[in-house]
């Protein structure tokens, strides 16, 4: 069977009530070479049998897993794995997609040429009342890093696109030191995008985020809860990592970045010791010493 164009991954837990507007907004698709991957993360409700019957539905691959739960970045990184397609989408469990999605982060793929060394299509989302969420590009496209795309430029909001799933299984994470820990940010694999190459960005609407204010499994207001600590220090260590290089042009951000490292670090009860060491760049190092003592004021 031909492989095809497009992997389009949901993670799910107990999401049945959400995921019948995902598949509508897929069945509308204009673009349709593309398969839809569900990986069920333990769902204790109707999903399974809910996924069969888009199966029965669906004018697109649909692909369903079982999974004891292991929350969603184990999961995210499963599904990289399944993958078949040369283009990859997150697309999560409460989200939709205007009918042109794939049509657009397609072809624009397909306009853009290996010299310009891109790595991911990065496009708008808007609110499910038509708003853009966060700020539009100063131009389209606009090249540039993920680092340049929120200091340089100070863009903010959600955006989304696609990027090629072979450059998402180049990505390098210790999934041991991960698994059973709850939350995890997903910045914790997306600086590594910087290591690699540029984002491609267009003022296009391609993904619809929901504001479920009832979902009880809404991250909403709870991302930088305590309970999070593991995932957030990970999180900062990863951008302390990827962009200890920025220190001397970006100070203010760098030193920002070291807090919030060291705070959930503590938060997170980790040895001293363990909380320096893992800091690749000795200048780091020394800054996240000098702050250590203040962390819990932090």
């Amino acid at each position: 069977m031909k492989a095809p164009k497009v992997t389009i991954l949901t993670p799910s837990y107990n999401r049945a009530h959400t995921l019948p507007r995902v598949f509508e907004s897929l069945q509308k698709q204009t673009f349709k070479d593309f398969e839809w991957l569900i990986i069920d993360d333990g769902s204790a409700d109707n999903t399974k049998s809910l996924v069969e019957g888009f199966k029965l539905e669906a004018d697109f691959t649909v692909r369903y897993y079982y999974q004891d739960n292991q929350h969603k970045f184990l999961t995210f990184f499963r599904g990289i794995d399944l993958a078949e397609g040369k283009y990859f989408s997150p697309l999560d469990s409460d989200d939709a997609l205007p009918a042109d999605s794939m049509e657009i982060l397609v072809k624009t793929w397909e306009g853009i040429s290996d010299s310009q060394n891109i790595v991911f299509v990065s496009t708008l989302c808007e609110d499910q009342f038509g708003n853009v969420i966060g700020d539009r590009f100063p131009s389209t496209p606009l090249i540039c890093s993920i680092f340049d795309m929120r200091y340089k430029y100070k863009i903010k909001g959600d955006k989304w696109g696609m990027g090629k799933t072979e450059i998402y299984k180049k990505m390098k994470l210790n999934f041991g030191d991960l698994a059973g820990k709850g939350f995890i940010p997903e910045g914790v694999f997306q600086f590594q995008f910087d290591k690699i190459g540029l984002h491609y960005c267009i003022n296009e609407v391609t993904r619809i985020y929901f504001r479920d204010k009832e979902d009880e499994h809404s991250l909403a207001n709870q991302f930088y809860d305590k309970k999070n600590a593991f995932g957030l220090a990970e999180n900062y260590k990863a951008f302390l990592n990827t962009y200890s290089n920025k220190l001397l042009s970006n100070p203010i951000s760098i030193i920002r970045n070291v807090g919030g490292y060291i705070k959930f670090a503590a938060l997170d009860k980790r040895a001293f010791n363990k909380t320096i060491s893992e800091l690749d760049s000795a200048a780091i190092r020394l800054i996240a010493l000098l702050l250590y003592p203040f962390s819990k004021f932090i």
